[in-house]
């Protein structure tokens, strides 16, 4: 009876609730630590754990064997939230990345609207998440075998900081380091050519935006904010380990401090090229923007609290008051985590720039908040102008000037009536895919109690379109698809100078998809985004096995109009003198990062003809771009 009571609240539970280091188990040896966190719960998982959207495979690549997979369906472990956190044994390393990864991709999907999957091929419908893939100081995403593989190496012998000298660090057990890493994971499926250096931002955004999910992600756990803010003094900026990412894996390796962190003296933007360096530049934009605003969004706290002084008294402070700052920094730090993320509905396809990041940004949360009445924009705007971060082809740092335009050359027409018809089933696919999770966990609980076959049959039909709103297409679905892709191809066609693309180069869709969010004031925004691509394939030898690209992300509003453009010119003969001198601008751009990848890549002293024909394809990966260590 128990069993089946234990079986049936799996099955119908919202909510999975799992425990997990909240940082690392260097700093997990204390309690608050050591925190529990509510994911989507899928009923049919199995051991692994295998989900819908990602599954462990625990197989040990430096000894190799398989660990025993953890059950998070047995009833004691339902019970007690999972394994207690434990270095020791695999079974929570595989819980841990589970955990972790699950809600990234919550937050992301909360973020985008939409569901988010890694569907790679028919055999290759998930994320692997390996927690033991190799020996080795590194983690990263493969997108050839679509998984995320985790290292682990011995602490340093002589500086090990607070480890053990030569204890094992696991990269699986660190918070930061698998969010970043399922970030990139993310960020390749929704602009899988970010990874092409084709200046010096690209490399480094993949690297700042996975620090900056990684790090907010960490913001939403309210226990922890509560925690370091009666230490600080309701000042977030002095607690360490709130900004600090990777602390155990920087001691263990022995650099004296943590990997990376969002605060300090920022180096010249100009002069810095590295893109870890460089990144870091822009995880300190964007955090020095969310500190200003959370200071703001305080101070009639701290007025009421002092009597109006907004001095606080020295020593702790009152439990009401902590609870009250930990409410407003992990709200706000959730608004920065969903701009950041929605950014990428407004960012060009290809060649981003921190300056298009800005204007991403500052674009999508102007669709939802158009007034800004916290100046939460202000202090994004201001903390990038603060480390020398402007845009491209902006008169101002005034908002209207940041916002995408709706016309580059010329006005576009909109969206023919029978595209528009297509885009809105589209749209209906796309709201009915968001729900899946909760509609099929209903299916199965009505399934598990002799639900009616009415029920199961819809739920199937639904499945299908969450399938197809996902980008996989199956049945009858697909029709749809290439049906909508085969005229906005045609669509792109008639306006590539319109979009400030060759009408000479072939014009390829690289991804569209329907929009729908609820603005500050309560209007339904309903949007479609299109990404149209050009590739230049006659300069790939120019630039070592990465061609010349071009693109345009164009945001349609709910009657087919065009809203905004995010272009990145070609040299089309045909384009305004403004829109050739662009694309003149983005081919030096690239020349000047394939210098400076050469002057620091240690591999030209004694590298072939191979590896010099086509070493900007082979630096295009995440291995490359994180190093062995």
């Amino acid at each position: 009876m128990k069993r089946f009571e234990s079986d049936y609240a799996t099955r119908t539970a919202e909510k999975r609730k799992l425990r997990i280091y909240a940082t690392d188990p260097m700093s997990g040896r204390r309690a608050p630590y050591r925190i529990t966190v509510e994911v989507d719960n899928e009923p049919e998982l199995a051991e692994g754990p295998v989900g819908e959207i990602v599954e462990v495979i625990d197989y040990d690549g430096w000894n190799k064997k398989f660990y025993r997979a953890v059950n998070l369906n047995d009833p004691a472990l339902l019970m007690e939230a999972g394994l207690a956190p434990s270095e020791s044994d695999p079974r929570f390393h595989q819980q841990m990345v589970y955990a972790v990864a699950m809600k990234v991709i919550e937050s992301a999907r909360r973020a985008l609207g939409r569901p988010v999957n890694f569907r790679k091929s028919s055999t290759r419908t998930k994320l692997r998440l390996i927690p033991h893939a190799f020996c080795g100081r590194n983690a990263f995403f493969d997108p050839d075998l679509n998984a995320i593989m985790f290292g682990y190496f011995q602490a340093d012998s002589v500086s090990p900081g607070p480890n053990i000298p030569s204890q094992t660090v696991f990269t699986c057990l660190s918070h930061d380091i698998i969010a970043h890493e399922m970030t990139h994971a993310i960020v390749h499926r929704l602009r899988p050519y970010f990874i092409e250096p084709s200046n010096i931002d690209v490399l480094a955004f993949h690297e700042a935006f996975s620090d900056i999910v990684a790090l907010f992600q960490r913001f939403s756990y309210r226990e922890l904010l509560a925690e370091h803010i009666q230490s600080s003094q309701g000042v977030l900026q002095k607690s360490q380990m709130l900004v600090e990412l990777a602390q155990q894996f920087g001691y263990a390796a022995g650099r004296g401090e943590a990997l990376r962190s969002a605060i300090g003296k920022s180096p010249n933007l100009a002069d810095t090229h590295e893109p870890h360096d460089r990144g870091a530049i822009l995880v300190s934009a964007v955090f020095g923007g969310y500190f200003d605003a959370y200071q703001k969004r305080i101070a009639d706290l701290l007025r009421i609290a002092t009597g109006g002084s907004g001095l606080l008294p020295t020593g702790r402070l009152h439990p009401d008051l902590v609870n009250r700052l930990a409410g407003e920094a992990s709200q706000l730090a959730e608004r920065f985590l969903r701009m950041c993320f929605r950014a990428f509905d407004y960012m060009p396809p290809v060649d981003v720039t921190f300056g298009d990041f800005l204007r991403a940004l500052v674009t999508s949360d102007f669709e939802l908040n158009p007034q800004d009445s916290d100046e939460v924009r202000f202090s994004i705007i201001e903390a990038f102008r603060e480390r020398g971060i402007y845009p491209a082809g902006v008169v101002s740092l005034a908002e209207e000037s940041l916002l995408w335009p709706s016309q580059i050359n010329g006005t576009p027409p909109p969206l023919g009536p029978a595209l528009m018809e297509n885009a809105q089933r589209f749209l209906n696919y796309s709201a009915t895919a968001l729900d899946q999770g909760r509609i099929a966990r209903r299916s199965r609980s009505r399934k598990s109690t002799s639900a009616t076959s009415t029920y199961q049959s819809s739920v199937i039909e639904t499945d299908g379109a969450a399938e197809e709103a996902a980008d996989v297409s199956p049945g009858g679905h697909r029709a749809l698809r290439d049906g909508l892709f085969s005229a906005l191809t045609h669509y792109a066609r008639q306006n590539l100078d319109i979009f400030g693309l060759d009408v000479n180069l072939k014009v390829a869709v690289a991804g569209f998809h329907a929009v729908h969010r609820i603005t500050s004031d309560q209007r339904l925004v309903i949007e479609f985004v299109a990404q149209f691509m050009q590739t230049d394939d006659q300069t790939t030898d120019a630039f070592k096995g990465i061609p010349f690209r071009g693109g345009a992300t164009v945001i349609f509003g709910s009657e087919g109009e065009v809203r905004y453009i995010a272009s990145k010119p070609m040299q089309g003969a045909d384009l305004p003198q403004e829109l050739r001198k662009a694309a003149a601008s983005r081919l030096q751009a690239t020349q000047f990062c394939l210098d400076e990848l050469d002057r620091r890549d240690p591999m030209m002293v004694f590298a072939d003809t191979d590896y010099l024909q086509n070493r900007m394809r082979l630096r295009a990966q995440f291995r490359a771009l994180h190093g062995e260590g």
